[in-house]
């Protein structure tokens, strides 16, 4: 696999603080990010980090120290998240879409000694707690002036590559979510994996929507101190405005994530959308129809990517196409798939996903306070990803579902994400979910939730018919149930614990008579 030629310099050279400090002499005035239409260059951000450190030290934030974050995308959220990276404090993001007791756990779980907020979200955060800073303003551009006074200078940390820098909370779709250790090693080599997927050219700008709370956000605010690059942001990704925005902006690269690419392609055309300078949507789980007809409608290259937060967002690419499923390993991992026993398995066949680093560790020392969890995911000195794949023949992993994502059915396991994966591609369909159900006799029944696309109708009777011609017996869904939309985590996942295995009042496929197994 070809890829930056600075790839392992990267992984094995300066840390964070050095990258920014280094950047900063080098192209003060680049431009580094664009919010609002107020641009802040290199410079102006290197200044804003030492400010906002000075600051965040007088109030008393130490070495290791766990920071929570409540802030929406904006450069403020930028400047605090390097300057607790400067300071070697630990950076604890927290969604702010989270609510109840999912946010009760993160905020128990990461046990921060302090909280910055916005004022939008300081609603959340209850009594009695860690201290509480808010962020009470309007405008633009970054100004730490909200995290209070300076007094004095400050050590600048350069510090250790395997120094924990974040506590990044992974959504639990059947289970509390899990706060993954992430290093300074693994942010820089996140970022590597941007520069591996999407090539970048000098002056390039990178459309950035994802919320900084995720690992996908979070990893874009490192890629211009590596390259001169831009980051366009938004406060979050809206249907409506993406084609002005992206236009307006002169974005070249979008991550897409969440499905974003069928939700524009299930848009109107516009004008806007054959005027931009957009060359690549770059992410995960795109069909091979979405793929393809993002190419064709919307004049750019599609990447697909496949990856974890705990093995630094990326594992593998794929830059050529849909048949190469979600590509080739990146050089500084190793992957292999598995048997439920630990041993490979040949090419061909399924098995869990696992991964090791290949040299330097790019790997989570583990997951905050939880040793059980760390422990079974270690195997072996692999790190266990919990998901289903296979390898072709020439090398290319290709993605089947989670290994807690299957049902048992007369003797065969049926991988949600192969039924889902087809039902996707009916024009009438949006997106779907796949779950078991009990069965009268035996193991399992499959029942499928459909989303339908924009103005469509869903024939379940027809939409059986079409799959039986793409799907296996055994696969086949005997349960159809259309719904207006599906339960999701932050990160936009079907959480799929909180779907109904009732049977009422959805489509039966053997009560009609029309079943195909």
């Amino acid at each position: 696999m070809t890829g930056p030629a600075d790839w392992q310099e990267i992984i094995a050279g300066a840390v964070i603080p050095g990258l920014l400090a280094r950047a900063a002499e080098d192209r003060p005035g680049s431009p580094y990010c664009e919010f609002g239409g107020s641009v802040t260059t290199v410079g102006e951000l290197a200044a804003h980090v030492e400010a906002a450190a000075a600051r965040l030290a007088a109030l008393g934030v130490r070495p290791g120290d766990r920071v929570a974050v409540l802030l929406p995308n904006h450069p403020d959220h930028i400047v605090v998240i390097l300057a607790l990276i400067v300071l070697r404090a630990t950076w604890v993001p927290v969604n702010p879409r989270l609510r109840g007791a999912a946010l009760r756990h993160v905020l128990s779980d990461g046990d921060p000694s302090l909280i910055l907020v916005d004022s939008s979200h300081a609603g959340l955060v209850g009594e009695p707690g860690p201290p509480v800073i808010v962020r009470d303003r309007a405008g633009q551009r970054a100004d730490p002036s909200w995290l209070g006074e300076a007094h004095g200078a400050f050590a600048v940390r350069h510090g250790d590559p395997e120094d924990v820098v974040a506590l990044i909370y992974t959504s639990g779709t059947t289970g509390p979510a899990k706060g993954v250790q992430v290093t300074d090693r693994m942010l820089r080599t996140a970022a590597l994996g941007v520069l591996f997927t999407t090539d970048p050219r000098e002056g390039e700008v990178y459309f950035l929507w994802e919320p900084l709370c995720h690992v996908g956000g979070a990893q874009m605010v490192f890629v211009p101190l590596l390259r001169p690059v831009r980051l366009a942001m938004v406060d979050r990704f809206s249907a409506s405005r993406f084609w002005d925005q992206v236009r307006s902006s002169g974005a070249t690269h979008v991550h897409q994530l969440g499905g974003i690419l069928q939700v524009l392609l299930n848009r109107p055309p516009s004008e806007a959308e054959y005027s931009h300078r957009l060359r690549m949507a770059w992410g995960g789980g795109v069909t091979t129809r979405t793929w393809q007809e993002a190419e064709r409608r919307f004049g750019l290259r599609v990447a697909e990517c496949y990856g974890q937060t705990e093995a630094s967002s990326f594992l593998t690419v794929n830059t050529e196409g849909p048949q190469a499923g979600v590509g080739r390993v990146l050089p500084y991992l190793r992957a292999a798939v598995q048997d439920e026993h630990g041993a490979e398995v040949p090419a061909g066949e399924s098995g869990e996903i696992v991964v090791r680093a290949e040299g330097l560790p790019v790997v989570t020392p583990g997951y905050f306070r939880d040793e059980d969890r760390t422990a079974a995911a270690r195997r072996g000195g692999w790190w266990r990803t919990g998901d289903l794949g296979r390898f072709d023949e020439h090398g290319n992993l290709h993605f089947i579902g989670r290994a807690d994502d299957s049902v048992r059915r007369r003797g065969e396991n049926v991988s949600a994400w192969e039924v889902e994966t087809v039902i996707n591609t009916h024009p009438a369909v949006a997106e779907s979910a796949m779950i078991g159900v009990p069965a009268e006799i035996g193991e399992q029944d499959i029942k499928v939730f459909i989303l339908p696309a924009a103005g469509a109708r869903v024939d379940a009777d027809e939409l059986l018919h079409w799959c039986a011609e793409r799907l296996a017996d055994f696969q086949m869904p005997r349960y159809i149930a259309v719904v207006d939309d599906f339960p999701r985590t932050p990160s936009e996942r079907v959480i799929k614990s909180r779907l109904p295995r009732s049977v009422e009042d959805c489509f039966d496929a053997r009560a009609t008579d029309r079943t195909r197994s």
